[in-house]
């Protein structure tokens, strides 16, 4: 080892520069020679582990090696190099060991890093701990020493991380450069999104505050940035920063740009609307609003979504009464919006904007054919106090689509026929959750091999670099995920497998046992390690994998798998599979393959298939026949109930499911449906682990693992919604314990899934075995139980009802309303008023008739709260 290298792993790092000063020529490109290898050896995850406090001194001698910036630039931002122990003691070393270098040859190398600089994706905690986003303390440094001014959208998120982190502006010394680019620079309010958060966010307003006051930033540059960036537009956690920051700075009239407020009402997000509205309001009430400027922000505010911004204009014209009527503007505006507001799903809503356009009257004549345009769109109840006052003679009655189209199982995607197509495949087969993704990888992996080993041998080495497969040739262990056992299994087919590889991979899989672990397995029965960490679907899936790795590293082929679904719904054709047996010749099919073979046969099959099955014979061919003629995998019973644990003082309430297959079965395959409330498999998984595809006939015995870890990560940011989408088409009967599934993932905090969640309830809706009792019952117990949120599954019934299912919403909503009305005296619960809206509209579409348990009480309550109101409309819907 060189005398440098021995610096470096004694990090003396400031004797680093003498030492290579002495170098020429020759032995400075030597010394590069050996830098660079050492730095290759920190691709090991080990060996970076174990030798992190070398990276600085790597830095700082391969720096002073390289003559040119660019070279010192490339060097620095290397991969394996951009995260040492700590940045800023590491940026302080560097630079300083690059003094001695011109001041131009310097400032050419901090504009190189600041261009080189990659913002920080998510919230990663691994670089705050380090002090920053990689390569930015090292850019931030050689900027202060040189004086270049910081160029790029990159540094300044960069840079909002760093003052977010530190919440230190008053020692910033390019704070009032940076400030002013917070407003314009997209991606800079990142490190503000964070709820939890909330008073590093505080801090970092407050020290901007402290700042303006102290004279050192401009405050109009600041208001002025937070209009110009409400107006960018984005979601409400991008902007909540600037929020917090005007309400802080508390602008004053002078300071508030009408224009521009009332710009941000039709499409801002919902905390900027907020903010335009109290600031207007304000400037309303000092009487230096514009009147048009009035009629358009009520106009605004009555058309967006959210129901609190409808209600803050019906507020504010309430408010302004006097004002709105003497001024046949303002009252134009002011009907406009009210004519809008007509369309709005709660009665309450359109009553309170009938009474104050009737009030109001018709101001103009174009207000007047507004409102009476509007009107006939309304029912004949609620239209009659408009007719006289503004003329409504015609009705219309309303266009609705009804009715939901049957939805099947998609169409199968094309196998991999060519190598290319594989390896692109193989690339992905890591970031994906797709499970048909992995099917057809499988499929082509033992095809391909099979058929034209030498072509995909081939063509992994022209497409894969050599350390794509290095992990597997350091790994001490079998990986637990399925993409890296395909790649693993690719990676034995491939000539990058000598034999000392496929030597360690039989170890490793215990095809070549040691004496011990033979005597081990003599003296114990076997066990399987992963029961109780995971799902028995993900288990036997893995097995599946396996098999391709153990085959691989035996060497061995086959023509193909069992298992490769032929048929939409994941099912395997009957006359496929017998095809598939026949040609595996004397070779025994792989267990795990069989079994999921099995369970995707169509539930009636021929018994001739079962006597063919029989003369293949082999152990594969017994099987199938047997299987055939006992009928396949019965109908589990299932059942579910809402389970309520105590922790220690915290109150977990979630459903859990007993299932029993009804008769004894292989225990590999009663294990998919058996389930008892005490089963506590981990629920750190993810949806492929609870695949519907690996029972396509029986999607309730999937429901009955998915339900729980639906429930349980309602409020994550887990696919839940698109877990039960596969259910919900499944060839297979569906239940109470699908239905409940779905109903769980309508529950879900993310509005994306809940309309996932909602495709799978119209795909329900549109089978003939629509199980409309257990969604009603289910959403009553999950409700009812605290479980979920009544609120949001009240949003995708709505939507459900808009796209064509209000008899199927109806259906449901007629199950779950008699347990979810309050008993007589008690309070409502809170989201009650818009479900029953809901429930009015999908009625009157489909014309219900009839009574609800409970209704006509909770009508006859004084009040005109909203559950009061809706209450009332739904009792006279159903009685005329």
């Amino acid at each position: 080892m060189s005398t440098v290298l021995q610096l470096i792993a004694q990090s003396r790092h400031t004797h680093i520069p003498a030492a290579i000063e002495w170098l020429d020529a020759a032995g400075r490109k030597e010394l590069q020679a050996e830098l660079t290898a050492r730095v290759r050896k920190f691709g090991e995850w080990r060996f970076a582990t174990d030798h992190r406090h070398e990276i600085t001194g790597l830095r700082v001698a391969g720096a002073l090696c390289h003559g040119g910036a660019g070279q010192v630039a490339t060097w620095l931002n290397r991969r394996e190099l951009r995260e040492p122990a700590d940045a800023w003691a590491d940026a302080k070393t560097v630079a300083g060991a690059l003094r001695g270098r011109p001041l131009e040859w310097r400032a050419d190398l901090a504009r190189r890093l600041t261009a080189a600089l990659r913002p920080p994706r998510g919230s990663s905690w691994s670089w705050r701990r380090q002090g920053g986003p990689p390569g930015f303390a090292l850019a931030r440094t050689m900027l202060l020493e040189t004086g270049v001014e910081p160029e790029g959208d990159a540094f300044t998120v960069c840079w909002a991380w760093h003052a977010f982190v530190t919440g230190d502006l008053r020692n910033d010394p390019i704070a009032e450069t940076m400030v002013p680019r917070l407003f314009d620079t997209e991606g800079a309010s990142a490190p503000f999104r964070s709820t939890w958060e909330s008073a590093a966010v505080t801090a970092f307003v407050d020290a901007l505050h402290a700042e303006v006051k102290r004279g050192r930033l401009d405050r109009a540059t600041v208001l002025d940035g937070t209009i110009g960036r409400f107006l960018i537009g984005g979601e409400a956690r991008d902007l909540g920063m600037f929020v917090e920051l005007r309400r802080r700075f508390e602008p004053g009239p002078d300071e508030t740009p009408a224009r521009d407020l009332v710009r941000c009402l039709p499409a801002g997000a919902a905390n900027v609307a907020d903010l335009a509205v109290g600031e207007l309001r304000a400037l309303d009430l000092a009487g230096r609003l514009d009147a048009g400027l009035f009629g358009e922000a009520v106009g605004a505010l009555a058309l967006r979504a959210e129901k609190k911004h409808v209600g803050a204009a019906l507020k504010w014209i309430s408010d302004t009464f006097k004002v709105t009527a003497a001024d046949p503007v303002r009252a134009e505006g002011a009907l406009l919006a009210l004519a809008d507001v007509f369309s709005a799903e709660s009665s309450a809503t359109r009553a309170r904007a009938i009474r104050l356009a009737v009030k109001l009257g018709p101001s103009t004549e174009t207000a007047r054919a507004a409102v009476a345009d509007a009107a006939v769109r309304l029912p004949a109840d609620e239209r009659a106090p408009l007719a006289e006052r503004f003329g409504v003679t015609e009705t219309a009655e309303e266009e609705v689509f009804t009715g939901v189209p049957l939805v099947s199982a998609p169409p199968l995607q094309p196998p991999i026929r060519t190598v290319p197509e594989l390896v692109i495949e193989l690339h992905d087969v890591q970031h994906t959750d797709d499970m048909d993704t992995f099917e057809r990888v499988m499929a082509a992996l033992v095809e391909l091999s099979h058929h034209d080993r030498a072509a995909m041998v081939a063509g992994f080495k022209a497409d894969f670099q050599p350390t794509a497969w290095e992990y597997f040739r350091t790994s001490g262990y079998v990986p637990d995920d399925p993409g890296w056992l395909l790649f693993w299994a690719a990676a034995l087919i491939g000539e990058h497998a000598d034999e000392g590889f496929r030597a360690k991979a039989r170890k490793l899989l215990g095809l070549n046992p040691s004496f011990l672990d033979r005597l081990k397995h003599l003296a114990l029965p076997p066990r399987d390690p992963d029961r109780g960490r995971t799902t028995p679907h993900a288990r036997l899936f893995r097995q599946r994998a396996l098999e391709l790795v153990r085959m691989a590293a035996e060497g061995e082929t086959r023509p193909c798998l069992l298992a490769t679904p032929t048929l939409p719904g994941h099912l395997v054709d009957p006359e496929t599979l017998l095809t598939r047996l026949e040609a595996l010749g004397d070779r025994e099919p792989f267990p795990a393959d069989l079994t999921q073979a099995l369970l995707r046969l169509p539930r009636d099959v021929d018994a001739s298939v079962a006597d063919r099955a029989e003369k293949i014979g082999g152990h594969g061919g017994r099987m199938v026949a047997e299987w055939i003629r006992e009928g396949g995998l019965p109908d589990p019973v299932v059942e579910w109930t809402v389970k309520v644990t105590d922790r220690h003082g915290w109150i977990q309430r979630q459903p859990v499911v007993t299932m029993n297959p009804g008769r004894r079965l292989p225990d590999h395959i009663s294990t998919l449906v058996t389930l008892s409330p005490d089963d506590e498999f981990n629920y750190w998984v993810r949806s492929r682990d609870i695949w519907a595809g690996t029972l396509p006939n029986h999607p309730e015995a999937t429901a009955a693992y998915l339900l729980r870890w639906i429930c349980v990560w309602a409020d994550q940011s887990d696919p839940s919604g698109e877990a039960v989408i596969p259910l919900a088409v499944a060839p297979g009967p569906v239940g109470p314990l699908v239905a409940a599934a779905v109903v769980g993932a309508m529950g879900h905090q993310r509005a994306v899934q809940r309309s996932a969640a909602g495709e799978a309830f119209l795909a329900l809706a549109g089978r003939p075995d629509f199980p409309a009792e257990g969604v009603g019952d289910a959403i009553r117990r999950l409700v009812t139980g605290d479980v979920l949120k009544l609120s949001r599954i009240t949003e995708v019934l709505g939507q459900s009802a808009d796209a064509g299912a209000h008899a199927a919403v109806w259906e449901v909503l007629s199950v779950a309303l008699p347990g979810l009305l309050p008993d007589e005296g008690a309070k409502p619960r809170s989201g009650l008023g818009e479900l029953l809206g809901v429930a009015v509209k999908a009625a009157r579409v489909c014309g219900a008739k009839g009574k609800v348990p409970g209704l006509a009480e909770l009508a006859a309550r004084k009040g005109s709260s909203r559950v009061t109101m809706e209450a009332r409309t739904l009792v006279k819907q159903l009685a005329d």
